[in-house]
Parts: C-alpha cells; sequence; structure tokens
C-alpha cells in the first residue's frame, strides 16, 4: 500500500479554502511521515479533469465546502476512475443540502430537531424587517 501514489486535492474555490489548505497541508505532511508517494493538486489553480490519472493511485479529498464536499469533486474523480476518500456523489450531495438531510432524517425515523426554511428572499425581507427595528 505505501507504495501507492496519493494525490491530495486541497484549497479549491469555496469561502472555506484556507480550511481546506491548512487541512490538506496536514495530511500531506502525515502521508508523507508514513511512506506514502505524496503530490498535491489545487482546482483553483488547474481545472479537476486535468488530474494525471498515471501519476494517482488515490485522491485524498481534502477539500471543504462547496464544489469540494456537494458531489462536484466526486463527480471528477468517479468520472476519471481514480479511487477516493469521501462520501460518494449523491451521498455527498444530500448531507450539504441541509433540507434532503432533514427529508432522509425524517424518512428514516431519525431524531432531529426541528426546523423551517428561510428562501432568500424572506431572508433579505427579514433583514430589512430588524434594521427597520434596530432604528426605531
Amino acid at each position: 500500500m505505501k507504495n501507492k501514489k496519493v494525490l491530495v486535492i486541497l484549497g479549491g474555490t469555496s469561502r472555506e479554502r484556507k480550511v481546506s489548505l491548512d487541512s490538506g497541508k496536514a495530511c500531506i505532511k502525515a502521508l508523507k511521515k508514513i511512506g506514502y508517494k505524496v503530490s498535491s493538486f489545487d482546482p483553483r489553480k488547474k481545472s479537476l479533469n486535468l488530474i494525471d490519472q498515471n501519476k494517482t493511485d488515490i485522491i485524498f479529498n481534502a477539500l471543504h465546502g462547496k464544489d469540494g464536499e456537494d458531489g462536484v469533486a466526486q463527480s471528477y474523480f468517479e468520472f476519471l476512475r481514480i479511487p477516493y476518500t469521501h462520501s460518494g456523489i449523491i451521498s455527498s450531495y444530500n448531507a450539504m443540502n441541509k433540507i434532503i438531510s432533514k427529508e432522509i432524517f425524517k424518512k428514516n425515523k431519525i431524531k432531529s430537531p426541528e426546523y423551517f426554511v428561510f428562501e432568500k428572499t424572506n431572508y433579505n425581507k427579514l433583514k430589512l424587517h430588524q434594521s427597520i427595528k434596530k432604528k426605531k
């Protein structure tokens, strides 16, 4: 297993880029320490479809947030037929979509707090209402 070439995907374009860079660098350090051949790839610099399949045995997904945990990156990895760490495409999408997650919990009788949904238009109206109340 230690002869495997691990490609750590880190950084990305989401608002969680800094966290992804930090966790990705920590993963690289740990993997190298135990003897793996490790390289890195930042989708902010190059598109995921440019991953070299010949230089990668497995992908360690250290991306966070949009395009990293929502099934987008996973769809590239599966298209390239490279095994990867993380949930699959559909599981990732469902987990990032909190409304879908809640419905899955309810359907499977998994206890979860009550919730309600703010649409963006409602949120903007609520913010406007709150700022008017504060000015009074």
